[in-house]
């Protein structure tokens, strides 16, 4: 870690004193050596507070809608946070000619809450940037463990028992919006839950409303997400978000042959009409 930390700074250093970028987004020391957090470096200054480590867990694509279109930014990119750029500029919030993306492999990652190590149990598991233009270090092994292996208990269960586990989760939601507020994918300005005119949801936590939330959220990211994860780990509440959001990327899978973020001249498959196209979803 220590060694793209140190290839992240260099070649950060290089990208603003050259001014071919405007920023670059990357992570600096929080609190403590175990809570890094997200930083722009907008300055040579800036870039000996970068920090690269196993707790750099933040996806960073969040960040880049958050900048006027033809800003240029460099992005330090992991594997699920290359995919979430993909789909951005597949998706047109930004253009692929204003990112350089500065790609990271890295493996056990570690979340800090929980005290455990990130794996394909709870993201896609993806290992290397699927897109970059500078490659901080060498290329890892990709493993052949489906990242789909934690649904087998719950697609086990029947129909009761499954609507029983969801609505207990559910229920526990305290409506912080923390979920949303880490997805890179979610930059719908407003939200839907924040209109008032139609009104589509209390805002304040009861069941009913948690479910019209989340099922909403849940669709909206449907052939869209790219199981980074940083949904569940932002809930202050434990709710296994990811379970939802695999079972709808399994069924993507299944049904249309596509995986969220990984070609950046495809479409999502909820935009991608082909006439050889599952019909299952409609049955």
């Amino acid at each position: 870690m220590k060694g793209i930390e140190k290839r992240l700074r260099e070649e950060a250093k290089i990208l603003l004193d050259a001014g071919t970028v405007s920023v670059v987004l990357a992570f600096r020391d929080g609190h403590n050596e175990y809570c890094p957090v997200p930083f722009a470096a907008r300055d040579v200054s800036d870039v000996d507070a970068i920090v690269f480590n196993e707790y750099c867990t933040h996806n960073l694509a969040r960040y880049v809608t958050e900048y006027d279109p033809g800003t240029k930014i460099a992005i330090a990119a992991k594997g699920a946070d290359s995919r979430a750029l993909v789909v951005l500029i597949q998706e047109e919030k930004v253009k692929r000619d204003d990112l350089v993306i500065l790609g990271i492999p890295c493996a056990g990652m570690k979340d800090a809450r929980r005290g455990t190590v990130i794996d394909e149990t709870t993201t896609g598991g993806t290992l290397n940037p699927v897109i970059y233009d500078i490659l901080l270090a060498d290329p890892l092994p990709e493993t052949d463990t489906s990242p789909y292996g934690v649904l087998a208990d719950l697609e086990s269960q029947g129909h009761d028992a499954r609507w029983g586990f969801w609505q207990r989760e559910m229920s526990r939601c305290i409506r912080c919006y923390a979920c949303r507020n880490a997805c890179p994918l979610c930059y719908c300005d407003p939200c839907f839950v924040d209109q008032n005119a139609p009104r589509w949801a209390d805002k304040s936590p009861s069941l009913a409303s948690n479910l019209m939330f989340h099922l909403t959220r849940f669709y909206h990211l449907a052939g869209r997400c790219v199981d980074c994860g940083d949904c569940s780990r932002a809930c202050p509440m434990n709710i296994p978000l990811y379970l939802f959001h695999k079972k709808v990327a399994k069924e993507c899978e299944e049904m249309f042959g596509q995986v969220a973020g990984m070609d950046p001249e495809g479409k999502p498959v909820m935009v991608d009409f082909k006439v050889d196209d599952s019909d299952e979803i409609l049955i």
